[in-house]
């Protein structure tokens, strides 16, 4: 088996220096180094590092830059690629990914780590462990993320269902589950997962001018954003994906909006559990988008720009 690996910098790729996380700028991947040194495998690793950077820094010219060397490296000799990826923004890496090559391509695993590889409590070996054994055990073609939320099992995840980060919190999850887990070697399906429509491959691009907000909510939400530029807005409502339809402030901005044709949409609406508040979508012409999470919206929306 051959693996190219791709590093581009975050927690993954970072050291402890001066108090501060910092991008590691050697070329030796240390990922690759801890594999080969707690398991006799003879996979070949072919290892790049076409930038580095921490990944909340990441802009389109950056996600177009992971895009071409991930098309560069499919056409190679590689059985699969993993991508050592910042956490922050991982998802929107992930995703963008997953449009761009669509669901048939080799398969293509996003890694991250909670701590530098150094911490004892980092999740990056593991990581990298269960995405190198997803790749030689030919689970599946496609996209996917592969991630431990406590150092035992590994998770993988279909990027078109990751969720958002909770606040002070590296976990990562999926609307309706993983897609399978790993634990002592052994990659197990879940038998529960809701298989998605396939993905087609694009060619489109990322734009440093993103035209889109985002707006998340709170009882005291003012609506004052200006709409300059804006081609479309997504609420990231609360929990039940409702929004404060009864604020007049609210009602102004939609106003706003539909005078300048900007679209509006929220994420986190359920089929079956639509609340009362939600009547008022229609009225305001903001679209509710079923069963879709917002950084996945944002991302389609940020593609078809």
């Amino acid at each position: 088996m051959k693996i190219k690996v791709i590093l581009t910098g975050g927690t993954i790729g970072s050291v402890y220096s001066d108090g501060y996380i910092t991008p590691n700028l050697s070329n030796e991947c240390v990922l690759v180094k801890n594999y080969k040194n707690n398991h006799n495998s003879d996979t070949e690793f072919v290892v790049e590092k076409p930038y580095t950077i921490l990944s909340e820094n990441l802009s389109g010219d950056i996600l177009n830059n992971l895009i071409g060397e991930l098309k560069k490296s499919l056409n190679e000799d590689c059985d699969g690629i993993i991508v050592a990826h910042g956490t922050d923004t991982l998802q929107y890496s992930a995703v963008a990914a997953s449009y761009c090559l669509g669901s048939e391509t080799k398969p293509v695993m996003f890694v991250s780590a909670n701590y530098p590889l150094e911490n004892p409590l980092s999740n990056g070996n593991i990581n990298f462990e269960a995405a190198v054994e997803f790749i030689v055990q030919g689970i599946s073609n496609g996209v996917f993320v592969s991630y431990s939320n406590d150092l035992k099992t590994a998770q993988f995840h279909n990027p078109v269902r990751l969720l958002r980060h909770a606040e002070y919190d590296h976990k990562v999850f999926s609307l309706g589950g993983e897609y399978a887990s790993f634990e002592n070697g052994i990659i197990t399906l879940n038998e529960s997962y809701d298989e998605q429509p396939a993905i087609k491959p694009c060619n489109k691009t990322f734009s440093n001018t993103y035209g889109i907000l985002n707006v998340t909510v709170a009882p005291f939400e003012e609506y004052n954003y200006s709409l300059e530029g804006i081609k479309a807005v997504i609420f990231t409502p609360y929990h039940s994906g409702t929004l404060n339809t009864a604020s007049k402030k609210l009602k102004e901005y939609s106003k706003r909006a539909n005078e300048k044709s900007v679209k509006m949409y929220v994420t986190g609406v359920v089929n079956g559990g639509e609340y009362a508040s939600m009547k008022e979508y229609s009225e305001l012409n903001i679209i509710p988008v079923y069963n879709t999470p917002s950084i996945a919206l944002a991302v389609k929306l940020w593609l078809d720009k």
